[in-house]
């Protein structure tokens, strides 16, 4: 039997989670190549609609808010590439 501890101010990167942050982990993902950092760099809307960022996602990229980022799933690992 799993048991889930709830630590107050801690977002969880569980399931549920995870497959709502895939198209922002995905983005982030990328940035691991030159070329899409460029196109990022280029135009950030069209790399947004690119990965079909939710618009929960796309409002915490735009504001570069990492805590937004990770309540729109986004995971720790997937982030720090867009850092």
């Amino acid at each position: 039997m799993t048991q889930t501890v709830d630590i107050p101010g801690t977002i969880m990167l569980d399931g549920p989670m995870a497959t709502k942050g895939y198209p922002l982990n995905k983005m982030c993902y990328s940035f691991n190549n030159a070329a899409a950092r460029n196109e990022f760099k280029q135009d950030e809307e069209v790399y947004y609609e690119k990965f079909q960022l939710t618009q929960e996602q796309k409002d915490a990229m735009r504001k570069r808010d990492v805590i937004a980022m990770l309540e729109a799933g986004g995971s720790i690992y997937y982030l720090a590439k867009f850092a």
